[in-house]
């Protein structure tokens, strides 16, 4: 280590030593619970099987104990197990179905079943958080302020958490108790079934309203958390070398308010986006990976489902707008050639607080000026009220984008009610105004837990034509109306000589059409999951698609506003190989005419397998590869003009990831597209949307796309990090037929756009 990295290490580390409140608590967070106060711990033994749901006695004891103090609340687990059943592989922190038992926790800190914070930690020591709301609508994005430790003894191992009252805000509650909801939780991955001390999971449609009532000791929380950092970065495409500080600050007022402000905050990418070639008329969504927008956010989240979200804070920080046709013709080539693919943020802040009926929040970020663009101003306000089974609010944007002469207005209401411990209601009304243009919206769920293994629900959209959320959110798309509904049975009643374990099955359909009633199609789909005991599981699905109508794919043309589409139809197989300690697999194969979602001309035949390796508790390898042939692809070109191509698209991904301890982190992740569109026919669209042949002449086209990073990660302390990171990538498109695999991802391998290092430092104070 360098004697800079020393001294730069030592000024950091003083204060942390000086004010950091671990270090005054009693008991010390290393996984082996021999502290004296664990002694006098409270102390929950009671469990239920809940996956396979059964509610059985479990067959493996677990001992939970809780320990409260000023400073938070602490959980220690003893966990009975054959020691060679045990999986302890480490992985990245919220990584889903690692190979490794687990324990955690889910907290609703104000116990009024409108949102709770989950906490868990795998055998190895590595963590995962997530916030439910709307009783089980789970967002990974959220990474908090704790720890936990892990340990292993004799056929048993231990957990021990510390869980701050400063992790997320809570309403001030009177007296000298308070009242959480809680529930503890473990998942033992040998044998594939999962134990809580509460009668539901997060699978079910009630989860959150059923955490037992637990009293605690009411503190007072306040904190103050200062996060500087400095970015370096060269960018070898263009021969830009950039250097960039900022800071962040998370004042936690009180027990209820919170404060959070971003001075010229560093939104540079150290985490990649998928890639995905998405020729639809439809945006594909990309979460926020951003530390300031996934820290206390939830307040702001209002969504539909996957199809809208009020605030989508991927847009802040975005591409620039540009208006380069309003320069000279010399300045209009400057300008085309200089556009940026990020803006710059001067400031953003947030503001929350939850009160004893009441929540309240306000959020902003104003964007820097860019050279030929002017950055965006985002505002957004939340009011929410809550009563026993009831909480109605009000989410308000907007945005002001000098470049397009474009102010947008979004006012969004919406409802949660429970008026049984069985149903669900959820409604959210939507209005927009842009310039003179209003728009307005509608969807509702409904949710009914019919008994222990039959769950229903359905769902209702209403998107007018000139509905318009997308300067701060996002919407998949407007003019629509959708209704649809699911039923699920599971069957766990089985016999001790049944391979069988659990099974699923699982009954959608649905209809779609113009905000207008010009029907679109309808759908019906039946899967069934058959999971074994070994582990391993199958699962088959069947879909039939009525004949309808694909009214997006010509962009609004008057010459052919839709397209007919035949009927379609497909069947789904997968199998999950069993989850053995050193290697997993599975498979998937489909061969169909379209989706339950969207309709196709033609058959399609997609295959898909990945592999994972595990040599050591601390390094995983994973490979995955898929072959997607469409014979009769349909592509829109230009107003009523398209084209049917014979369509072959290839994915390769590889990741390695290494641990050592859980401080530091060395992933290599490479995601590799070939895509290729050969024997084009072209087709011209009439206004009833029937599709004639037409001479005009298309060529064929190749895609390569590449992401590729090499990232090492340092964790000076929760929430403080050192990256190391360097990103190569790109899109090649060529008019030709070049369908060899290696020449594919060779192209934007040896032309990438991004060929980038990046070494950021983010401390805390």
């Amino acid at each position: 280590m360098t004697s800079g990295m020393v001294i730069f290490r030592t000024i950091f580390l003083i204060p942390t030593l000086l004010f950091s409140s671990f270090l005054f608590s009693t008991i010390e967070v290393d996984g082996k619970l021999d502290e004296e106060e664990w002694r006098s711990a409270q102390e929950i033994s009671k469990f239920y099987q809940v996956g396979p749901f059964t509610l059985e006695e479990p067959e493996q004891k677990t001992v939970v104990k809780v320990y409260e103090t000023e400073d938070g609340l602490y959980v220690g687990y003893i966990n009975y197990q054959p020691a060679e059943t045990m999986r302890s592989q480490q992985h990245e922190r919220d990584a889903d179905n690692a190979n490794a038992d687990k324990v955690g926790l889910t907290v609703d800190f104000d116990g009024d079943a409108l949102m709770a914070y989950s906490f868990t930690v795998s055998l190895g020591g590595s963590l995962w958080d997530a916030v439910y709301r709307n009783e089980n609508e789970q967002k990974k994005d959220w990474d908090a302020d704790w720890v936990a430790k892990t340990s292993i003894g004799d056929d048993v191992w231990f957990a021990e958490f510390f869980i701050p009252w400063t992790v997320a805000p809570m309403k001030v509650q009177e007296g000298d108790l308070r009242k959480i909801r809680i529930s503890f939780w473990r998942m033992s991955l040998e044998i594939s079934k999962a134990f809580a001390t509460i009668k539901s999971n997060p699978t079910r449609s009630r989860f959150i309203s059923t955490l037992n009532d637990l009293y605690v000791k009411n503190f007072d929380s306040s904190s103050l958390d200062f996060f500087p950092y400095v970015t370096a970065s060269s960018e070898r495409t263009s021969d830009d070398n950039d250097v960039k500080t900022g800071a962040e600050i998370f004042w936690k007022i009180d027990s209820g308010s919170q404060l959070n402000i971003a001075i010229n905050p560093d939104f540079g990418q150290v985490e990649s986006d998928d890639v995905v070639i998405n020729f639809s008329a439809m945006e594909t969504f990309y979460s926020d990976k951003r530390p300031f927008f996934s820290e206390n956010q939830s307040m702001f989240d209002v969504d539909g489902y996957r199809f809208l979200y009020v605030i989508n804070t991927r847009r802040i920080g975005g591409s620039p707008d540009y208006n380069c046709s309003d320069y000279s013709s010399e300045l209009e080539a400057l300008c085309s050639s200089n556009q940026k693919g990020n803006t710059d943020i001067n400031l953003a802040f947030r503001y929350t607080k939850v009160g004893q009926n009441y929540d309240l929040g306000f959020l902003g970020a104003i964007e820097s000026d860019e050279v030929f663009s002017e950055g965006r101003d985002y505002f957004a306000t939340r009011y929410r009220v809550k009563k026993e089974n009831l909480s109605f609010g009000y989410l308000g944007t907007f945005t002001k984008n000098e470049v397009l002469s474009r102010n947008a207005n979004v006012n969004t209401v919406d409802m949660v009610y429970r008026p049984t411990e069985d149903f669900r209601l959820y409604a959210l009304l939507l209005n927009s105004i842009v310039e003179e243009n209003k728009g307005y919206g509608l969807r509702l769920s409904i949710s009914k837990q019919i008994n222990h293994h039959l769950s229903t629900g359905l769902g209702f959209y209403y998107l007018d034509k000139d509905l318009d959320i997308n300067d701060m959110g996002y919407l998949i798309r407007n003019d629509w109306i959708m209704l649809g509904g699911r039923t699920e049975l599971h069957k766990t009643d089985f016999n001790d000589a049944s391979k069988t374990l659990m099974r699923t099955y699982q009954h959608s359909y649905g209809c779609r059409a113009l905000s207008n009633g010009d029907k679109e199609g309808c759908f019906t789909g039946f899967e069934i999951k058959n999971q074994f005991k070994d582990t391993s599981q199958v699962e088959v699905e069947v879909f039939f698609r009525t004949n309808g109508r694909d009214n997006l794919i010509t962009r609004g043309s008057e010459l052919a506003p839709y397209i007919k589409l035949p009927q379609n139809y497909g069947i789904d197989f997968k199998y999950v190989g069993q989850k053995n300690k050193f290697w997993q697999w599975d498979l998937f194969a489909q061969r169909s005419k379209g989706s339950e979602r969207s309709s196709a001309l033609g058959w399609r035949n997609k295959y898909y397998s990945s592999l994972k390796v595990f040599p050591l508790p601390n390094l995983t390898l994973r490979f995955s590869y898929s072959h997607e042939k469409d014979a009769n692809w349909l592509n829109w070109i230009q107003d009523n003009h398209l084209g049917t191509y014979e369509k072959t698209q290839r994915n390769t991904n590889f990741s390695i990831k290494y641990f050592k301890g859980n401080q530091h982190e060395l992933r290599v992740k490479a995601q590799l597209v070939a895509f290729n569109a050969k024997n084009p026919q072209a087709q011209i669209a009439s206004i009833n949307g029937k599709l004639t042949e037409s001479s005009v002449n298309l060529d064929p086209f190749s895609i390569g796309q590449l992401a590729f990073q090499i990232r090492y990660r340092y964790e000076f302390m929760p929430l403080a990090y050192l990256y190391a990171v360097y990103t190569r990538g790109g899109k090649i498109y060529e008019l030709d037929e070049e369908d060899d695999l290696g020449t594919l991802y060779k192209r934007p391998w040896e032309e990438p756009s991004k060929d980038n290092f990046t070494v950021k430092v983010r401390y805390r104070f």
